[in-house]
């Protein structure tokens, strides 16, 4: 509170009495800060140059020559015409020319004549106004003033100037003005009549409008013509066409250049480009106030209200952020006062920032060495139990050897921490630590895997909806039911679960207890065994395929051999060698399928670019002697090109064979058997299509059974072993794919193996990958 009031009013104190105004300068007039507007194409400037004076001559020149000046510019229909040019005396030489001016004036139309402050031994003031002809012919009248500061700079100008209830418009106002009325024909704002002259001052000379110049941008910034290129009728026809038209010095040796904040190649800027500035920032509404002290003091202390309050939430390195975000904050509102439209003075809130952070550090700073001595002398008494470590001697000044002592406290609880922290993390299994209602508070690596979630994703989460779908492998029954953990005793929880997606896990949920002996939370460890129940499941099937399916052949063979010794005349020799001819093939055939089997779940998957329509068609030739065998036609639709697929050959032509040999199996003598590849939208379809009994509806799930054949009872002599059908599920499935049964019964089979077609990047892919190889 005590850093906040004085800041407060440190800075408000230097916003109501300025005493920085070079600071508030130096801030508004750096590059990063300057202002500007870009270049019109409205404002056309007639400058009395070196160049004119040294082809007219010296000044002043006679006033006819101006009458010449602004008929020749008026042929060219400008907007309206501002001669800055102050004739206040009568020309003795040549009194006929204020005629002619005045005639000129008013001929031209528009046409806007400057006044100005005389100033006599310093303290009286009157009006310096046109001669009362050239006045009454003018259509306005403007002051001609531009704001010096103390520095000698100017910056800014007032847009009304005068004594009380006689105020004239600035000279780019009036001008602008002027050119509105006279282009809607309309009247003018009421101003001062030029021909009733103050003959003493009636009070002090007034000023108001304080507004800064907003100079335009390029080196001339504005289009700029010589005078005597004018009378001389050089300048291009259109220049002036509905334009304004400022009439001015620029000649060094003439005395109406200024110091300004804009940047020049000269160093000093014409008065008649100053008023050029200020004109185009009347035309595109672009004008900047000098703030009002209520205004600077919501300027400079409103950033600081919010640093401070930042000093009550954020860190220090977030203190920092704030405070820059302040101050850049402050230099995008001063940069864009073209748009705010108000111009501040920033060094008081500026030095309030830089001020702030230092302060409030030192503050900090006491407080600090309070908290590590209270916090040294805890830590101590909490670790007096606990084993010594080895510690350096504290060095530095005061507040090293404080920050020394409780970092060396601080490091001993950390690193029995970091021990505890880092053994449950690298525990295989999936460990958690929940709170008395089972909340998670801690989980190592493993948990966040097992539930697929961040670092801290486990954190918070209710135990009971993490192993909600957990459920008893005997009963079914949720191990984890809703507020299993929330009773008033703690009962530990252990067995073998499963989840829904079909993971084994054995479950460990114990309580543990804090140093008073009271329950404080749970322990649970979750083991997937998984694996070792799919290896299990894998091995008793197996053992059957070796000691059931696999010995059925060779039992029979066996059997056939004691017949035939034991009764010789039981079976003739054909008979038998047919017979153990059979069971050896079966025998055979089973071992083949159950290692191709293996061999398509477990081999590398190798792929290519094939085309489906070639593939099918050396299938089919390869079994054009079974088909002949059968007595069955193998019809072949060929109504595709090609259809490229990215596959293993060797596994895709395994399936297909075992596809078609059911198909032959099946297939009754004199029948076709159809066989073509369909593209659909995202697939290719390889449809295999026979006209044998086919599947009844009820049956068709049970196709992919290993060793389990549907018609061994109704088609004794078709031999199989019944892991065809499985063979071609796993080799499509590793393919990305899916196997289609259309099927009635006594209707035929039609089987379609449907494969994803490959995008043109990963054929690209594939193609480069050859290529490199």
């Amino acid at each position: 509170m005590l850093l906040s009031l004085g800041m407060l009013t440190f800075v408000a104190v230097l916003v109501l009495t300025q005493p920085l105004p070079r600071v508030d300068r130096m801030l508004q007039d750096n590059a990063s800060a300057e202002i500007s507007q870009p270049p019109t194409h409205e404002i056309v400037i007639v400058a009395i140059d070196e160049k004119s004076i040294g082809s007219i001559g010296r000044w002043p020149w006679r006033r006819a020559l101006h009458a010449e000046l602004l008929r020749r510019i008026a042929a060219d229909s400008p907007r309206c015409i501002g001669l800055d040019l102050l004739m206040s005396e009568p020309d003795t030489r040549h009194p006929d020319d204020e005629k002619v001016l005045a005639n000129g004036i008013s001929d031209s139309g528009c046409v806007v004549l400057p006044m100005a402050l005389q100033v006599r031994g310093g303290k009286t003031q009157s009006e310096l106004l046109p001669l009362p002809i050239l006045a009454n012919a003018a259509t306005s009248i403007g002051h001609s003033h531009v704001s010096i500061d103390d520095d000698g700079v100017a910056r800014t100008v007032y847009m009304h100037e005068g004594f009380a209830g006689r105020t004239w418009p600035h000279f780019s106002k009036a001008l602008e003005e002027a050119a509105n009325a006279y282009a809607k024909g309309t009247a003018l704002p009421p101003a001062p009549q030029p021909l009733t002259v103050v003959p003493e001052p009636t009070g002090p000379w007034l000023r108001t409008g304080h507004e800064v110049v907003v100079f335009t941008k390029g080196d001339p910034p504005f289009k700029i013509v010589s005078y005597v290129d004018v009378i001389q009728g050089l300048v291009p026809e259109g220049t002036f066409t509905s334009r304004y038209v400022l009439v001015g010095t620029t000649a060094a040796g003439l005395g109406d250049l200024y110091a300004t904040s804009a940047t020049s190649t000269s160093g000093l800027t014409p008065g008649v480009t100053i008023f050029g500035s200020v004109l185009q920032g009347l035309i595109t509404d672009r004008q900047v106030v000098l703030a009002t002290p209520m205004q600077d003091l919501a300027f400079n202390l409103g950033p600081l209200v919010v640093a401070l309050l930042g000093l009550l939430w954020l860190r220090p390195v977030g203190v920092v952020i704030l405070i820059c975000s302040m101050l850049a904050l402050r230099l995008g509102l001063h940069a864009s006062r073209p748009w705010v439209g108000i111009q501040f003075a920033p060094a008081a809130g500026f030095f309030g920032l830089l001020l702030v952070y230092p302060f409030w550090s030192l503050l900090r700073l006491t407080a600090t060495i309070r908290y590590l001595r209270w916090g040294t002398e805890q830590l101590n008494e909490a670790m007096a139990d606990l084993p010594p470590m080895p510690l350096r001697p504290p060095s530095g000044d005061f507040l090293d050897r404080e920050m020394a002592v409780t970092s060396q406290a601080g490091l001993r609880m950390r690193d029995l921490q970091r021990f505890i922290r880092d053994g449950i993390d690298h525990l295989p299994d999936a460990t958690m630590s929940l709170s008395r209602v089972g909340v998670v508070f801690l989980g190592n690596i493993a948990a966040s895997q097992h539930w697929r979630a961040g670092p801290d994703g486990l954190v918070g989460r209710d135990a009971h909806e993490l192993m909600g779908d957990l459920r008893w492998r005997t009963t079914g029954a949720p191990m984890m039911p809703p507020g299993a953990l929330a009773g008033p005793e703690p009962q530990p929880i252990l067995g073998e679960g499963l989840d829904s997606q079909g993971r084994f896990v054995l479950l460990r949920c114990v309580p543990f207890y804090n140093a008073g002996n009271s329950h404080a939370g749970w322990m649970v460890a979750l083991v997937d065994i998984t694996r070792m129940r799919q290896a299990q499941s894998q091995r008793d099937e197996a053992l059957r395929f070796i000691s059931h399916d696999i010995r059925e052949p060779s039992a029979a063979i066996l059997t056939i051999l004691e017949l035939m010794r034991a009764s010789p005349g039981t079976l003739s020799d054909e008979q038998a060698t047919q017979r153990i001819r059979r069971h050896a093939e079966t025998g055979l055939e089973l071992a083949d399928g159950f290692v191709n089997l293996a061999r398509a779940e477990a081999q590398p998957f190798r792929a290519e670019i094939l085309d489906l329509v070639s593939l099918l068609e050396q299938t089919t030739d390869d079994a054009w002697a079974h088909a002949r065998k059968r007595n069955v036609r193998i019809v072949l639709f060929n109504t595709l090109d090609e259809a490229l697929c990215l596959a293993d050959r060797g596994l895709l032509v395994r399936a297909l064979k075992n596809v078609l040999s059911n198909a032959l199996k099946y297939s009754p003598a004199g029948m076709d058997l159809r066989c073509h590849v369909i593209e659909r939208p995202a697939h290719w379809a390889l449809a295999i299509q026979d006209q044998g009994p086919g599947i009844p509806a009820a049956m068709q799930s049970q196709l992919f059974q290993p060793f389990h054949r549907l018609h061994s009872e109704s088609h004794p002599e078709v031999l199989g072993v019944g892991l065809g059908l499985l063979l071609v599920r796993t080799v499509v499935q590793r393919h990305g794919g899916t196997v289609e049964i259309d099927s009635v019964e006594n209707a035929g089979c039609t089987v379609t193996l449907v494969l994803p077609k490959p995008t043109a990047s990963e054929l690209a892919a594939l193609g480069d990958d050859k290529e490199d190889t």
